[in-house]
């Protein structure tokens, strides 16, 4: 009896916790409409794809299925996604679609917590789409950089040393004071639990 009490408690706890939004899923950002309000943007900028062109922008839109596209303006280089706040909101990158938006180069894509390299990868990309999913954690920024390689595709109908990105899939990763709620709840269940014996 007293374990169904202890259950009966426990149940309605962690569902509001996790409805409250503390525990958080993945989130796609598809960038439809131009920024997504979570990121801060820092040589980036967002593109409605024309239907005529030939170009890693179209290619990238019909790989996720939307039309916006995320893009470095000017052919911004690095180029960096970061959630604002103080202190930084950290959070997990799962994946991306990416691909150069008139030819082919390498790209250097890395993650910093606090100024501080935590991850580096380097992605060699075209005009054909391709998923990176390097499962980072623990980030809160994401930054992009273009190689000095680029080689123009005859067929794409531009030039230059864009990169077409689309459908950010992260986790934001709870402040330490969620954690310490969660915790604290827990110990309470535990307690309960003892006395309820």
């Amino acid at each position: 009896m007293e374990k169904r009490l202890v259950s009966a408690f426990a149940v309605p706890f962690v569902l509001s916790f996790a409805m409250s939004g503390q525990i958080q899923a993945a989130t796609v950002i598809g960038f439809e409409g131009g920024a997504d309000p979570l990121f801060t943007y820092s040589g980036v900028d967002f593109v409605n794809t024309p239907v005529s062109d030939v170009s890693g922008y179209n290619n990238v839109a019909a790989f996720t299925g939307s039309t916006w596209v995320a893009f470095n303006t000017l052919e911004a280089t690095p180029s960096s996604f970061f959630i604002s706040g103080s202190p930084a909101i950290t959070f997990t990158l799962h994946s991306l679609v990416i691909s150069g938006a008139w030819g082919s180069q390498t790209l250097t894509v890395e993650g910093f917590n606090n100024g501080s390299l935590l991850f580096s990868s380097t992605l060699d990309i075209s005009l054909t789409s391709k998923t990176f999913s390097p499962g980072w954690t623990g980030i809160d920024e994401l930054r992009i950089s273009t190689g000095s390689d680029f080689v123009d595709d005859p067929t794409a109908t531009g030039i230059g040393t864009h990169w077409a990105l689309d459908n950010l899939t992260i986790t934001p990763i709870p402040e330490p004071k969620v954690y310490a709620m969660l915790l604290a709840g827990l110990g309470l269940l535990g307690f309960m639990a003892r006395r309820k014996e």
